[in-house]
Parts: C-alpha cells; sequence; structure tokens
C-alpha cells in the first residue's frame, strides 16, 4: 500500500483535492483508502444518541457498528499516524491518502493558497508536487506545481504525479 499526504493550512482545498484523487483513483480500478488529521482541536464529530456512543462512554475502548453494506470502527484512544497506517495495512488497498499531518514523513503534495503559504515549502519534508489557487506565485521549479482553479483537468496528471513518486 503506497501512501500519499495532502497537506496545506487550513481552508487551502485539501478535502476538495482529496475528494477528486480518491474518485480518479477509484474510477481506475485502484483501492483507496483515506486518513483524515482533525486540526480543529477536540474531537471529531459523532452521531449523538447510538449505541455505539453509548458504548464507548460506558468505557468500551473500541466500538463497532456493522450495518449491510458498511463498518464502522471508533477508537476512545488516540493513535499516531504511525498507528493508523499499520491498521490501514490489514486492508486490500492499493493507495493511503492521508490529509493533514503536515510534518509526517510521506510523500506529500502541498496545497498554497497565497504568498504567506509559501513557508510550507521550506518547512516541510517529501514534498512531491504543489497545487496553487494563485499561478503567479513565485513558487520554485523543483516540483511539479499544478493549477488548483482548473482541478477538473489536473487531477489526472496530478494522479500521474502520486503514481510514479509514492
Amino acid at each position: 500500500m503506497d501512501v500519499c499526504q495532502v497537506v496545506g493550512y487550513k481552508r487551502s482545498g485539501k478535502t476538495t483535492v482529496m475528494n477528486k484523487l480518491i474518485r480518479h483513483f477509484s474510477a481506475n480500478n485502484l483501492k483507496v483508502g483515506s486518513l483524515k488529521h482533525h486540526g480543529h482541536g477536540g474531537e471529531p464529530a459523532m452521531v449523538n444518541g447510538t449505541d455505539s456512543e453509548e458504548h464507548l462512554k460506558s468505557g468500551s475502548v473500541i466500538s463497532g457498528v456493522k450495518g449491510e453494506n458498511i463498518t464502522q470502527l471508533t477508537l476512545s484512544s488516540p493513535l499516531e499516524l504511525d498507528e493508523l497506517i499499520q491498521m490501514y495495512h490489514r486492508f486490500p488497498l492499493d493507495l493511503l491518502l492521508v490529509e493533514g499531518y503536515k510534518q509526517a514523513v510521506y510523500p506529500k503534495i502541498v496545497l498554497v493558497r497565497n504568498e504567506t503559504d509559501l513557508s510550507l515549502l521550506q518547512e516541510l519534508s517529501a514534498i512531491i508536487a504543489v497545487g496553487t489557487w494563485d499561478v503567479r506565485l513565485p513558487i520554485s521549479s523543483s516540483y511539479p506545481v499544478f493549477n488548483m482553479n482548473n482541478l477538473k483537468t489536473n487531477i489526472p496528471a496530478l494522479a500521474d504525479c502520486i503514481r510514479r513518486d509514492v
């Protein structure tokens, strides 16, 4: 299973890019997993009043619910990124796309909105591509740069970059 990150500051388009990449890879018969870092502080939203939420409140370390076509697991203990990736290895995935976790060491696409965001290109490691909403920004030519204003056209090329460099 290959791993690639999509990183950037808040409201840089990470979720949009993730969704488009997931659709693209899935349409090309790759089994894709996704993992999102909840960087807004606090806990991710849970469905209130469900039995699985009650199990967690009662002290369960892991709570699961299986439906007809979906299984949902919730852990009540935080895991580090590498531990989560090890869990994903148990599934038959070709690619895991990770949204966030800027400081992790996996190959990453960095999204920049403005000149202030350019500092990420000096701070982060393992950059394989840059996506920008402002094509006038002075971005180093050592990375492939993708115009995020035209995602429909650029997602296939970005996906090729991921498959080649990851």
